[in-house]
Order: C-alpha cells, then sequence, then structure tokens
C-alpha cells in the first residue's frame, strides 16, 4: 500500500457500505420445523411451513428492489428441506429475477442433508440453490449419538448416501461438511477426515468446516459437554490440519481475514431473517426469544414494517465506542467490532474471531492450501 494512506479511513469506507441499497441478504425459514432432534440444538419448533401469502410477500419484497448489484438468499430452519416445494418456489423466483435486472445472485442452505434426496438435488440446483452447509458430527457412531432423528432414528447412513449421489453428479456446487466438535468426538476427527478422504477426497466441490459445540441456550445445555479457551483453540487447528492433509480446503479460512470478513450478518442493515409467519428478525441464535430480536413483519403485499431502533440495536452495537477493545485492535478491519452483536449487548465484552486468537497458525494453514489448490479455470 502507498505511503501516507490511511488505512483506517479505507477500512472504516468499506465498512460503511453496508448502509447502501445495492446489496440484500435474506434469511428466509420456509419452516421452523425440524426431523433432528440434535442434542446441541436451542431451536423450538414453533411454527409450520409458510404460508403462501408470505411466499409471495418474499417475492414481491425482492421486486420491490431496485438497482440491486447482489441478491443473497439463504435458507434456514427449522429444516429447511422440509418445506422443499417452498425452497423450489422462491429460489426459482429469486433466480429469475437476478437474470432480469443482472443482480448477481448467491444462493445456500444450511440443511441437515436428510432430504437433499437424488431426487430433490436433480430439482433445486438448477433453479440456483448450489451451496450448502451440512453437519456430520464425526464418524457414524459419533454423528448419530448427537444428531439424532425426531423419532430417535440414524441418520449418518443416509445424509452419507445423498453426498454421494452430489460427488457422483456433474453438477456445480459447493458443500462444506460442517464437523461440531466436543470432547467425546475429538479423539477420532484423524478417523473422520479419512472417512471424509475414502468418500469425497480429490472433489472440490467439497470443503470443510469446524466449530466447537457450544451451550447456545437448548434444554441440553447444562448436560454438554464443550470444548472452551485455548484447549479448544489448539483442538480447531489441529483438526484443520487434518482436513487439510485430507485434501479439504476450509469454507472460511481465508474470507475470515478479508475486509469485514468476520462481521456479523446481524449488524448489517440489509440482512433481514424471515420467519415462516412473516416475523423479520436479524439473529437466527435469539429468533423471537427476545422482543429485540422481533424487528418488523413482512406483509403478503411486499412491504416491510421495521421498528428501526431495533434495527439499531444490532446495526450499531460494537465494540468500536470509545474505550471499547476494538478501538486500538489491529485486526478490526476484519469485524470493526461487530462479530457478535448480540454479545455486545448481553456482556461487557465479546469474544474476538477465533482467526484472530489463532492467526499464525491460520496464516500458515491458508498458504499450505494454495500450494494444492487449483487456481479458477485450471482443469
Amino acid at each position: 500500500m502507498s505511503e501516507g494512506v490511511d488505512e483506517s479511513a479505507l477500512a472504516h469506507e468499506d465498512y460503511i457500505q453496508r448502509y447502501t441499497d445495492k446489496s440484500l441478504e435474506l434469511i428466509v425459514m420456509p419452516t421452523e420445523q425440524c426431523n433432528f432432534r440434535c442434542v446441541y440444538c436451542y431451536e423450538a419448533f414453533l411454527r409450520g411451513e409458510m404460508a403462501q401469502d408470505i411466499r409471495d410477500g418474499v417475492k414481491r419484497y425482492v421486486e420491490s428492489q431496485s438497482g440491486l448489484e447482489q441478491l443473497t438468499l439463504s435458507w434456514f430452519g427449522g429444516e429447511p428441506l422440509l418445506a422443499g416445494d417452498v425452497v423450489a418456489e422462491i429460489t426459482e423466483y429469486c433466480q429469475s429475477y437476478a437474470e432480469r435486472t443482472g443482480a448477481a445472485f448467491l444462493c445456500a442452505a444450511t440443511t441437515n442433508g436428510y432430504e437433499l434426496t437424488p431426487e430433490y438435488a436433480e430439482r433445486i440446483l438448477p433453479l440456483g440453490l448450489t451451496n450448502f452447509q451440512i453437519s456430520l458430527d464425526g464418524v457414524e457412531h459419533d454423528h448419530d449419538e448427537r444428531r439424532v432423528g425426531a423419532n430417535g432414528e440414524k441418520t449418518f447412513a443416509r445424509i452419507v448416501e445423498n453426498l454421494r449421489y452430489l460427488h457422483e453428479s456433474d453438477h456445480d456446487f459447493e458443500v462444506a461438511i460442517r464437523h461440531n466438535f466436543d470432547p467425546g468426538n475429538l479423539p477420532r476427527v484423524s478417523e473422520f477426515y479419512e472417512m471424509l478422504k475414502s468418500e469425497f477426497g480429490g472433489d472440490d466441490r467439497f470443503v470443510t468446516e469446524l466449530q466447537p459445540i457450544g451451550r447456545w441456550g437448548g434444554q441440553n445445555d447444562a448436560d454438554l459437554s464443550v470444548c472452551e479457551g485455548r484447549p479448544m483453540l489448539r483442538s480447531l487447528i489441529e483438526a484443520k490440519k487434518l482436513a487439510l492433509d485430507a485434501g479439504f480446503r476450509d469454507a472460511h479460512g481465508i474470507d475470515m481475514l478479508r475486509p469485514s470478513g468476520a462481521t456479523c450478518y446481524a449488524a448489517n442493515p440489509r440482512s433481514f431473517v424471515i420467519g415462516s409467519d412473516g416475523k423479520v428478525y436479524k439473529c437466527t441464535v435469539e429468533l423471537d426469544y427476545h422482543d429485540r430480536n422481533i424487528v418488523g413483519q413482512l406483509h403478503g403485499d411486499g412491504t416491510m414494517d421495521l421498528d428501526w431502533r431495533k434495527m439499531a440495536l444490532w446495526t450499531e452495537t460494537n465494540g468500536m465506542d470509545a474505550g471499547k477493545k476494538c478501538v486500538t485492535c489491529y485486526f478490526s478491519p476484519t469485524c470493526h467490532g461487530a462479530i457478535c452483536p448480540k454479545e455486545w449487548m448481553d456482556e461487557d465484552e465479546a469474544e474476538c474471531p477465533k482467526s484472530k486468537h489463532t492467526i499464525g497458525d491460520t496464516l500458515k494453514l491458508i498458504r499450505a492450501e494454495s500450494l494444492f489448490v487449483k487456481p479458477a479455470g485450471v482443469p
């Protein structure tokens, strides 16, 4: 960078771009029901499938946007693919909107993968839903203990069978296989990545993500054994090394180091979570457990009523106020103190991004990854 350039001003200018109306992120919950009962889940499964008037409201709200350069549609739940028709209907519409207006379109789903059958994959991939986060919490036994079906059934085998179909297809997609780890499944993390390598090794459409299981407000929180502090960070880096050794890219490693890469979506005034009944939220963890997170209502005619006082709680709460730790932090251009507005509201301090605590090891892993990942377009 040229001498005399004000890097802080550049970082701030990048951050305030979130206030422009050139991008829109919708995180849509087509249903709040789920076919799993994961031991660490925090959701209450209060509502069913999104009614047609709210589906129409989502489409009309998108249509009301002008000058969009980027439209991001993310599916969440509950288990979103239990409402597969809703997902297909709105995804197809948003893809059409993007094609008509020239906006870039990214569509993703956080799904348990159980309903991502070959038949549904063939239906949804051509509509633009091509990015998936699917959790496999270790080898079969470990996964089936943690991610249990709603009726107590095992879930690992069917998910892997669905992933095999994608692997054998010639579709363009990306699946981030998320491994939620705790002290119980960590000893077998090497075995887990060897299993992934045997199933999907060499297919760069499959990437990995690692997250420690946390106490996120679920009914089993008191009984969970979790990894915390420095031991958790060491375990995270060691597990990432094993994933890299098995040939898998880190789904978020380099992105978390980019400008604004570690900023929470809830801090973005152009990001909305839309519940299956049309309620508008900011945070997918807090949902309607706290009134401050219910920031508005989407109507069938496409209008969205927003409480801007509540919106400000999420978009303006960060660590950049005078006297807070983020003001002088070298890492602030990546998160701007907004790694978790919810945590800032609830605590005196918010945790820094894990990538800051592990910056040295993370950079080494990124360098090592760059040596075996082919540049785009290289056969």
